[in-house]
């Protein structure tokens, strides 16, 4: 299933539960949120987000204090954090976080190139889950908006349909 085909599911399936989403991404850059737009009706389930690439606009966007933000801006209970901040900020259903290192130099030297985490939060319920992606800059980034979409649209069929 290409890009576009599950961003068209993933906003057929939020319409069809009445779920909203909001987004807090850093490594992807505003690209699942670029996906989920280029769907007709998307402004139904999409709130909004933030693109949060630096450290200090996750101090300023999200509130996240400097001091708690690891080396590399990446991990994940920052990544957990962030879902909590997006969906408490925009009053969704639903938020998807995403950090990582896309490349080609990691951010720290506890991060690999390729590692990405990836939190979901709603229905008072909260997962993350780490991915190791190979590949260049572009390849690790379009398996993260794909890995986002997916576990996104995993989370809703286990929390909200089952």
């Amino acid at each position: 299933m290409g890009q576009s085909e599950r961003a068209e599911k993933l906003v057929q399936l939020l319409a069809s539960c009445h779920l909203s989403l909001a987004l807090a991404e850093s490594c992807t850059g505003g690209s699942i949120a670029g996906e989920i737009t280029d769907i007709p009706g998307a402004s139904q389930v999409l709130a909004g987000g933030a693109v949060v690439y630096t450290p200090e606009a996750k101090t300023i966007f999200l509130g996240i204090p400097a001091p708690e933000l690891p080396a590399g801006c990446v991990g994940e209970e920052l990544t957990r954090v962030m879902a909590a901040r997006v969906m408490s900020l925009l009053g969704t259903d639903l938020a998807l976080a995403v950090t990582g290192a896309l490349g080609p130099t990691s951010p720290a030297e506890s991060i690999q190139v390729g590692e990405v985490y990836i939190s979901i939060a709603g229905l008072g319920k909260q997962e993350a889950k780490k991915f190791i992606f190979a590949g260049d800059r572009q390849t690790i980034k379009e398996a993260a908006v794909a890995a986002s979409i997916d576990n996104l649209l995993a989370y809703i069929a286990r929390w909200y349909i089952a």
